[in-house]
């Protein structure tokens, strides 16, 4: 839809985060192959494997057996070193062998650049390649600081061999458990030139759900993110919208991404554009697992699968013969037609009411006569994301302006959901404007391209909804 023109010119001056000054003090290598842990031997990988599919304490088990294992990898297999920053190691100590519930975070060596004489064991550890190259890929951050030479490790406050064997194991990091809540995403806006209003009201609700960023920014690296511009694109937002110093950012690489498909001199869609980006996200994520597959190297989680998309089972009864043909299909949005209904519950309701269909040809008696459709939900994802049909393009265009309720918490067949984000479209078809509602640090927010301010569930519920996420509850 179309947005109305931003004439806040002074925007453009965006704070954008400068690498250069610290790109310059670090060391640039030449490309490698594979991280080197996978030719290792069948047992490594296995383990790896059971590791991938654990959840839970008994991922963090068989963490501290690959640990174990990467670390005792013979040093003359691996003659280059990494250093990893003293602070992140502790927290991740923590974590595997404390049972802290408290994750570390992407690696930040970045304060490794700013100590003149860092002390080993102290200030930063020393990894071999392997371990490096596998916690990189699989924990993200940097940058790569390289240990030419490692000299003799100083006696330090870690004495023991148990706490030198923790200090050593410390050098790699697991993908992070599901299960487990990373930090949120700061509050910022967006700033917007053209008609990029429908992109940014979706990524801020993207944004509320957190296991999506946790695997963007966990699990997309510089070993894969070339293949995966989409993802790779969100992950530069997201470290965009973490980094920044201002209170709103400018997208550059994703819009760029986007620009074949989303023409950034018309107005578009939201949903269209939110189905769009979630599904070659997921694409990316299947393409560089088949290619893993070949390579017997580890699958990427596919977070959209897990959390986004559910399952519709569709019955068609032929009302001759009775019988029954069934079709199963997945569903990243639910769009629900907005006739005769008053509250969003009771739009559900008549999208999965029976359907009487006329001239039904069936398969079974080959007969044209009156079929029974039976439609019912058969897996509600974590996020179910409901798109209201506001429009209408046939036989002529128009918007349904009327008030839809909704609530901040709702039972969607027998499911218990909290609402987390709401895109609105206001104005008309010819000329209009998308912004949206979000809830996140607990709070919640009215983001109105680079306008963000608190708002309340009145505020909320007030709203000419387009499009609702809610998440399950537990």
């Amino acid at each position: 839809m179309q947005q109305f023109r931003d004439n806040d010119n002074n925007s453009e001056n965006l704070n954008e985060e400068d690498n250069s000054s610290i790109n310059q003090h670090v060391p640039q290598f030449p490309p490698k192959k594979a991280p080197s842990f996978s030719m290792e031997g069948p047992q490594i990988l296995g383990l790896l494997l059971q590791f991938r599919c654990a959840q839970g304490n008994a991922r963090r088990e068989l963490e501290c057996q690959l640990i174990k294992r990467l670390v005792n990898i013979k040093k003359n297999y691996e003659p280059i070193c990494y250093r990893l920053n003293g602070t992140w190691a502790l927290k991740y100590t923590n974590y595997l062998y404390e049972n802290s519930n408290t994750l570390p975070g992407p690696i930040d060596n970045t304060p490794l650049l700013q100590i003149k004489e860092p002390i080993r064991n102290r200030d930063y550890f020393v990894l071999t390649d392997t371990v490096w190259k596998f916690l990189l890929e699989e924990y993200g951050g940097g940058p790569e600081l390289l240990e030419e030479k490692v000299p003799p490790s100083p006696v330090s406050a870690i004495s023991s061999t148990t706490d030198r064997a923790k200090s050593a194991d410390i050098s790699m990091m697991s993908s992070i458990s599901q299960q487990e809540i990373p930090s949120e995403i700061p509050i910022k806006g967006m700033k917007n030139e053209l008609f990029f209003c429908y992109m940014h009201s979706i990524l801020q609700c993207l944004m509320c759900i957190q296991e999506l960023n946790h695997f963007i920014l966990n699990s997309i690296n510089r070993h894969n993110g070339q293949k995966m511009l989409y993802c790779q694109g969100y992950k530069e937002m997201l470290l965009q919208m973490r980094d920044a110093q201002s209170d709103y950012i400018k997208i550059n690489n994703l819009r760029t991404t986007i620009c074949k498909k989303f023409n950034p001199k018309y107005q578009h869609d939201a949903q269209e554009f939110l189905l769009y980006l979630i599904s070659m996200m997921e694409d990316e994520i299947i393409e560089v697992n088949k290619e893993n597959e070949k390579k017997q190297q580890p699958k990427l989680e596919n977070v959209v699968k897990k959390y986004l998309k559910g399952q519709i089972v569709s019955e068609l009864i032929c009302k001759n013969c009775k019988h029954k043909s069934v079709i199963t299909e997945e569903f990243l949005t639910l769009s629900l037609a907005l006739t005769k209904v008053s509250t969003v519950n009771q739009s559900l309701e008549e999208f999965l009411k029976d359907e009487l269909i006329q001239d039904y040809q069936c398969d079974n008696c080959h007969k044209k006569k009156i079929a029974i459709k039976k439609t019912r939900i058969t897996n509600l994802p974590r996020y179910l994301i409901l798109h209201l049909k506001r429009f209408k393009f046939f036989p002529k265009q128009t918007k349904i302006t009327q008030q839809i309720k909704f609530s901040i918490e709702s039972n969607f067949c027998n499911t218990e959901y909290k609402l987390i984000g709401v895109i609105v479209h206001s104005g008309s078809l010819e000329q209009g404007h998308y912004y949206s509602y979000g809830r996140r640090q607990h709070k919640w927010w009215l983001f109105n391209d680079q306008r963000i301010k608190q708002a309340n569930k009145i505020d909320v519920q007030q709203q000419q909804s387009y499009i609702l996420f809610y998440q399950q509850l537990f």
